[in-house]
């Protein structure tokens, strides 16, 4: 689970797991140049393993069948809605993404008893706003949750040109995405929605990726589908 908390961007994007901003860092040694280096280069090589150089798509988590549009999967008639806020690089967000969502759509969402509603919290650096972006762009052709999942599939570490715009581009076209998408992908024409919809999650309390509200039970972090069913099944008995 990634948390938000009040302070300025630049300590945002200082925050560890569990600690504090750091104080401002010595001038990098060569050392630590060639370390960057070497980091920046294999997240590019799981990257490329990943989405590129002919290998297969990763399976969708949709089951056949299941309605999606724009950012809702399943039936607009579903007694149960589950609204998540989520960066597309956090990294319990993707473990949600490819772990209980599918058995979320398999089980509930498949029989029109749940539906599922994306939500853009884009806070954790500049390719968590450029993905957000691209998935709207995505959205254009119809392919919103192709990307979505593609994305989380693509997770690779946090602002190390995963998803730079380059990349997300690559990932479109590997979709089947015409030229019109790289051009919405550059033209940055989504910002302000993305930027609006943060605001909007914050000021419903969301403070951490993922958070989940079903109904009006708001949960923090990658719950488990098992801790999910304890809340459905009732909520879908009682209608």
């Amino acid at each position: 689970m990634r948390q938000r908390s009040n302070r300025t961007r630049a300590d945002r994007q200082r925050i560890r797991r569990g600690g504090a901003p750091r104080p401002d860092a010595a001038r990098p040694t060569g050392r630590q140049l060639a370390i960057a280096g070497i980091v920046a280069v294999l997240a590019v090589v799981a990257f490329i393993a990943v989405s590129g150089g002919g290998s297969p798509l990763p399976s969708s988590t949709v089951a056949p069948g299941v309605r999606q549009t724009s950012h809702v999967r399943g039936l607009e008639t579903a007694p149960v809605t589950i609204e998540e806020w989520a960066d597309f690089q956090c990294p319990a967000c993707g473990t949600f993404a490819r772990t209980t969502e599918p058995q979320l759509v398999a089980t509930y969402v498949a029989r029109g008893q749940v539906r599922i509603v994306y939500r853009h919290l884009a806070f954790l650096g500049p390719e968590s706003q450029w993905a957000a972006e691209a998935s709207e762009c995505a959205d254009e052709q119809g392919k919103f949750w192709d990307f979505h999942d593609r994305l989380f599939a693509s997770q690779a570490g946090e602002n190390r040109g995963t998803f730079s715009k380059d990349n997300l581009k690559r990932i479109g076209e590997a979709l089947g995405l015409g030229p019109s998408f790289a051009a919405c992908v550059d033209s940055g024409r989504h910002a302000q929605r993305v930027r609006d919809e943060t605001k909007v999650g914050e000021g419903k309390g969301v403070r951490a990726t993922p958070t989940l509200f079903v109904q009006d039970r708001k949960i923090e972090g990658a719950a488990t589908f098992d801790q999910l069913k304890a809340i459905i099944d009732p909520l879908v008995a009682a209608r």
